[in-house]
């Protein structure tokens, strides 16, 4: 009887180191994992860090360029504070003609070509203008319904 409690005795103590080995593989690997983890955290605030840095010299050096060029010359809008008080009535009247005469311009430069040899965008925005749809666009001209829609999204 004796025997038997020795060898059970025995067999629990085999056991028990058995499992002790597996949790301390188990430990290991956890902690291998872990230091892994901070090795990853650290390059990826090293990265961070370097990035930031980066751009704060950029941001150094574009802010040095702009005092060094901006400092020599008057601002466009003292220029033109100190121009406005000298507009009159009429000068306000001339450069609003001036205006309406280049919108005039540039309008007939297409319109003096006969519609089929204006380019697709110029064909596109004068057909959309008029009220017609995607697809009758599409219709009038022999081109998909998409690329008419696209156009007109790459207009606006």
């Amino acid at each position: 009887m004796l025997i038997l409690f020795t060898i059970i005795n025995f067999a629990l103590i085999l056991l028990a180191i058995l499992f002790i080995i597996i949790l301390f593989i188990k430990i290991s690997k956890v902690q291998q994992l872990e230091q892994e983890y901070r090795t990853l955290i650290q390059e990826a605030e090293d990265t961070i860090t370097s990035y930031v840095l980066e751009l704060k010299e950029e941001n150094n050096a574009f802010l040095q360029k702009l005092s060094n060029h901006g400092g020599g010359t008057p601002s466009k809008q003292e220029n033109f504070d100190t121009r406005e008080a000298a507009l009159t009535e009429s000068d306000l009247k001339d450069l609003l003609t001036q205006e309406n005469i280049e919108k005039e311009e540039k309008n007939p430069l297409v319109e003096q070509k006969p519609f089929e040899e204006w380019s697709l965008k110029d064909q596109v925005k004068d057909l959309h203008e008029k009220g017609l749809t995607s697809s009758d666009i599409a219709k009038k001209l022999n081109k998909g319904k998409t690329e008419i829609e696209l156009l007109l999204k790459f207009r606006q």
